[in-house]
């Protein structure tokens, strides 16, 4: 598991860190690393995933909400083939690397909103063992998604580079 190996290759980095001194360096390591858990950057909501699980990428998160680009990636993945909405969040688990994983309370809140807008058509399957709506995309919804396309492509770059001029600031040696 990810967050365990995360967990003790820090814990083992803080009693490396410790001087022979202290009687417990286990313990000091887990009151350390627990006090890290609390730091106040990992306290706010956007970053709390990354403590509850260490390879869920919260900058993901911020991007893919439904505010953000993921009505135009459900779109997206709508244009590729119909589905239905668990299909749809583990099809964007997979493409993430896991790295984001949208929520039931995120994901048919959107659909119902695409479905509103005309963009999608949702339609019940009884064929399976059990029911499951199955989301198509419309002719309007592909409108909308190379609309979408063309209108975020050149800020979703500048939002790219920016990031990256920001991480060679702060990691280049």
């Amino acid at each position: 598991m990810v967050k365990n190996n995360l967990e003790e290759e820090i814990k083992e980095f803080i009693k490396n860190k410790i001087s022979e001194g202290f009687k417990n360096p286990d313990q000091m390591a887990e009151n350390i690393f627990k006090n890290l858990k609390n730091h106040w950057i990992f306290g706010k909501r956007s970053f709390l995933p990354w403590v509850e699980s260490p390879d869920v990428n919260p900058f993901v998160n911020m991007l893919l909400t439904r505010s953000g680009l993921l009505p135009l990636y459900v779109l997206h993945i709508l244009n590729e083939r119909e589905m239905f909405g668990n299909e749809i969040m583990f099809e964007i688990e997979k493409r993430t690397k896991k790295t984001w994983s949208p929520t039931p309370g995120t994901m048919y809140p959107l659909l119902k909103e695409l479905e509103i807008k005309n963009f999608v058509e949702g339609k019940w399957n009884l064929d399976k063992e059990r029911p499951r709506r199955i989301y198509t995309i419309t002719e309007k919804g592909r409108q909308e998604y190379e609309i979408l396309k063309k209108v975020l492509k050149s800020h979703l770059f500048e939002a790219i580079e920016i990031f990256k001029k920001i991480y060679s600031e702060i990691y280049s040696e």
